[in-house]
């Protein structure tokens, strides 16, 4: 089983031990915090320091982000060409394979299609076992799906460690679990737009960008929620920190520990 560490900042190179042969780094929810060709230059030069396997994750894209990320995926190509490159966009995919064909790209988390909603936890032993097998499984386990990845040069897919339980009896490709923050939604109007803003007029917007998801954590109770949510910038998620007991048996032969949010 690889262990990977999943950060999101520079300053969080703090948390890397050598007990992980891989460090993952990027964002996957908001393309206002894809790191800076300077940070990614650090971190790479640590990885290779350290002698660590890397992986690029990216975000969601328009156009804007599309121009923010292809200098940082030209870097990681020629310097770094047997790294793996996380895809949450299908319009990134499409570019990279065009582009540099020979980096390994993962699908990410938010085109796994996992049905994440804590609140299925309810449904267990009043809805059909068919039902709830079906809630454990990822779209991207279907035949038809998992060998459209495959012909566009995708080596593995992310998943999330579900309450529920996770099944992929169909699984064609490698997994990677993330441990322990699962998220659940996400958009692209942030909710901590302008939270530290003193004047008492917050503003949920798009833009502008003052990062204060670096800062902040809200949790959120519901009684309907058997668990609480964690939101943070444009995002939600719950922590598990139980795992599967039929890893083997999930084809799932990594874990990517994120020792905070990963926003």
């Amino acid at each position: 089983m690889e262990k990977a560490i999943f950060i999101s900042k520079v300053e969080d190179l703090k948390h890397v031990t050598q007990e992980y042969a891989r460090l993952y780094f990027g964002v996957e929810f908001c393309q206002n915090l894809i790191p800076s060709e300077e940070d990614l230059g650090r971190v790479l030069e640590f990885t290779s320091e350290k002698k660590m396997l890397f992986t690029f994750v990216t975000p969601y894209l328009t156009d804007e982000g599309m121009k923010k990320i292809k200098p940082l995926l030209s870097l990681i190509a020629g310097n770094h060409p047997g790294s793996e490159i996380v895809i949450n966009d299908w319009g990134l995919m499409e570019w990279i394979n065009r582009a540099y064909p020979g980096l390994n790209l993962l699908l990410g988390r938010l085109l796994t299609k996992q049905k994440r909603g804590p609140q299925i936890l309810s449904l267990v032993g009043r809805v059909p076992e068919n039902m709830i097998r079906h809630f454990r499984q990822s779209n991207a386990d279907s035949p038809i799906l998992s060998g459209f990845l495959i012909a566009r040069q995708i080596k593995r897919i992310e998943l999330d460690n579900l309450f529920q339980g996770l099944s992929r009896p169909l699984a064609s490709l490698k997994g990677s679990l993330y441990m322990p923050f699962a998220y659940i939604t996400t958009t692209r109007i942030c909710l901590f737009n302008s939270c530290g803003d003193k004047s008492g007029k917050p503003s949920r917007a798009i833009t502008p960008c003052s990062k204060e998801c670096r800062k902040y954590v809200f949790r959120l109770q519901h009684k309907r929620m058997p668990v609480d949510l964690l939101l943070k910038g444009n995002t939600q998620f719950f922590k598990n920190e139980r795992f599967p007991d039929n890893l083997g048996d999930l084809n799932i032969d990594r874990i990517v520990y994120q020792p905070e949010i990963p926003v």
